[in-house]
């Protein structure tokens, strides 16, 4: 090789690399680019090794065939144009993960990849090239001055140029291999920028509440994994806002069918709240104005909570609203009630517990159905005695052919508050798994007795919530308090 001139050796690597060139844009057509993005980068580093090592075997046989150079000379010529393909097909197949990514980038890729194939294996199998490379180049440059000596006589001398130049050759192939590993780096970390860039900016108008945007996936790497599971995450929270805003739009129907204002009688006053854990709930309270100056108080509450527990209460309100409008017996209103919901929730597995009371100032008289529900509850501060309004009566869509039958208080109970409520008051858990209960909501009742209604509601909420200290809401809360007050 020696005796070749420099111009000579560049027109032979030129015009080999040429023809190997000249068949690279349709072999990339066929081989690259029908491939899925995931595989393209890889396939055009092996398109592009692959056509650096026909150029330097070209260029091998031309030198020892036409020229008539020996074989080692061929194989040194051809070790040198392999490792500029490693090279060169190193960077073209950053070039090509590049333009994915943009194209990524502009076209919203968001579809998860296939094959995993983890970064880890990938720089193993370029360290395993560079080691082989690294090899081969210094074989190459010991054999060449072995050669050397062999071809001169021993002397301090020639053995002094052999080593220099040995060591010349090692500094300079190393020189370039550093430099051209650094290039490479600096190439693959411009694409992680702008991969990171990217993520950085979707996940910034995810955090604005923007979920209209996905990051790209462009890897069938780690990245991609990240930016596939990121874009799930995406599409869970969009779908969780969309939620929130239709349970939030039912929260709002919901509230409307709750009474909006509690109606005024003589001798009568009453309060009434409903708390939800959840935007929507299956408990429920109403004021029904029947003839003359009666009123209707039903509390009711519906088995489970959430959206489906809301959409039976409004059905099983709009029922009871048209048949206290049709009917005036309070037994008849309730027994087509259950008629009506059972044939709507047959095999759903739902029921709803009712406590309808009547209530007739004029005529002093106190009437209720129970079907299902816990009894209200009547206490007399004159005798400090607590009582139950009790009554049989199965839970309502629970046996389409059940009868509801009133029950009636033999006296008006002047003086004395009555407590009409949902288990989510008194089974409600606190932090140290014990249960509200009962014989505590009746402690805070007698204790606020000679206060108003809504006094008397309010002491038994704020005592409820001192009770659970921060513990979950497990169940919907109704609470309806009446005082009927002395003449």
């Amino acid at each position: 090789m020696n005796a070749l001139p420099p111009v000579t050796l560049g027109a032979i690597i030129f015009g080999a690399a040429a023809a190997a060139l000249a068949m690279r844009p349709r072999l990339e057509r066929a081989l690259v680019e029908n491939r899925d993005i995931f595989t393209q980068p890889r396939a055009q580093f092996l398109l592009d090794f692959a056509l650096g090592l026909v150029a330097g075997s070209l260029a091998a046989s031309f030198n020892s065939l036409v020229l008539g150079f020996p074989l080692f000379s061929g194989i040194k010529l051809w070790t040198g144009m392999a490792a500029v393909a490693f090279f060169l097909a190193l960077d073209c197949a950053i070039t090509r993960q590049r333009r994915i990514i943009d194209r990524a980038c502009t076209r919203t890729w968001h579809s998860p990849p296939e094959t995993i194939r983890p970064l880890a294996r990938k720089f193993a199998v370029v360290a395993m090239g560079l080691a082989l490379l690294v090899a081969a180049l210094l074989s190459v440059i010991l054999i060449n001055g072995v050669d050397w000596l062999a071809g001169n006589a021993y002397s301090p001398t020639a053995l002094a140029e052999a080593k220099r130049s040995v060591t010349l050759d090692v500094v300079y192939v190393t020189t370039v291999l550093i430099a051209g590993v650094g290039a490479l780096i600096l190439r693959y970390s411009e694409n992680l920028r702008r991969l990171m860039a990217e993520q950085t900016r979707v996940l910034e108008a995810v955090s604005l509440g923007e979920f209209g945007q996905y990051i790209p996936v462009a890897t069938a790497d780690e990245f991609g994994v990240i930016a596939a599971r990121t874009n799930s995450m995406i599409e869970g929270l969009r779908h969780r806002t969309r939620l929130m805003q239709a349970l939030a739009q039912a929260q709002a129907v919901q509230k409307s069918l709750l009474p909006g204002q509690i109606p005024r009688r003589m001798g009568l006053d009453i309060a009434a709240s409903a708390i939800y854990p959840e935007q929507t709930g299956g408990d429920y309270y109403d004021f029904l104005e029947l003839a003359g100056d009666t009123l209707a108080v039903v509390v009711a509450d519906v088995s489970g909570h959430g959206v489906d527990s809301a959409l039976l209460m409004a059905s099983a309100r709009g029922f009871l609203r048209q048949g206290a409008l049709c009917l005036s017996d309070t037994s008849r209103i309730v027994t087509t009630l259950n008629r009506h919901l059972a044939r709507d929730v047959a095999g759903s597995g739902h029921f709803i517990t009712l406590f309808l009371l009547v209530l007739d100032p004029a005529a002093r008289q106190v009437e209720w159905v129970r079907a299902g529900h816990d009894p209200a509850i009547l206490y007399d501060p004159r005798t400090d005695e607590f009582s139950e309004l009790r009554g049989r009566g199965l839970p309502l869509a629970v046996d389409q052919e059940s009868a509801y039958l009133a029950q009636h208080l033999g006296r008006w109970p002047e003086g004395c508050v009555l407590v009409l409520g949902t288990d989510g008051l008194w089974e409600s858990f606190g932090p140290d798994g014990s249960m509200y209960g009962k014989e505590r909501l009746r402690r805070v009742v007698r204790e606020n007795a000679d206060k108003g209604a809504l006094e008397i509601m309010d002491a038994v909420t704020n005592d409820w919530r001192t009770f659970l200290d921060g513990a979950a809401q497990d169940d919907d809360l109704t609470l309806v308090v009446i005082r009927f007050e002395e003449e």
